[in-house]
């Protein structure tokens, strides 16, 4: 089972940790890994792409992990853009959950 789990601050989201693997299907075809991993690392590529500061994050695709902080932001402007951007990756990834329960627990 893939394990994502999102740590908030107040109404922020701070750190997202994702860990294990899916097994829906064998290595290569498995539906539910790979939707996973697109949508968590569109959200890294996003962060890294509109964040001021460096994005401290850990990848180990093998063993299916990945962890990245959330700089804290420069600006207003800043915030609300990761924000957006985690906040539509979790609107994803429990859409993904509702359809593959067995397969995907998110928890924030």
């Amino acid at each position: 089972m893939i394990r994502v789990k999102v740590k908030k601050t107040g109404d922020s989201i701070t750190c997202v940790e994702v860990s294990g693997h899916a097994n829906y299907a064998r290595s290569g075809k498995d539906i539910v890994c790979s939707a996973v991993s697109g949508i968590t690392y569109t959200a890294l590529l996003g962060l890294i792409e509109f964040s001021t500061r460096k994005v401290e994050y850990v990848v180990n695709d093998e063993n299916g992990y990945m962890k990245f902080i959330v700089p804290v932001a420069e600006s207003e402007e800043e915030e609300i853009r990761q924000q957006t951007i985690l906040r539509t990756m979790i609107i994803g990834l429990q859409d993904l959950e509702k359809g593959y329960k067995a397969y995907v627990n998110v928890e924030v």
